[in-house]
């Protein structure tokens, strides 16, 4: 069986975790804020043009999806997150996949 790829088409999930120090919840809203902050820090270039995207977030659990070139620096910029709307946060990568479906199934829902 052949299977042809797309050139730039290949892409990696992560999935993630935000730890607050306190009992604090944030919006999809903020988390997409802080990783456009971060993103020219880590690549040079905004995430639009790296290619790196929120696919979901609540609560505390979400997943960005990236180049899957890109997946060890994508890692690195989420773990650069050290503050969301002025407050301390750590975030712990829980996998990655190269679907949802899988990430899911294997790191996310346990």
């Amino acid at each position: 069986m052949l299977v042809i790829i797309k050139e730039g088409r290949r892409r990696r999930y992560i999935g993630f975790e935000v730890k607050p120090l306190k009992d604090v919840c944030f919006t999809k809203k903020q988390i997409i804020e802080e990783i456009q902050k971060k993103c020219p820090l880590i690549f040079e270039k905004d995430c639009k043009e790296a290619d790196i995207y929120l696919i979901k977030y609540n609560d505390e659990k979400g997943i960005v999806r990236c180049k899957h070139t890109d997946k060890e620096t994508t890692i690195k910029l989420l773990k650069s997150i050290n503050k969301i709307s002025n407050k301390k946060v750590t975030i712990e990568t829980l996998g990655t996949s190269g679907t949802i479906k899988s990430l899911v199934r294997k790191h996310i829902k346990k």
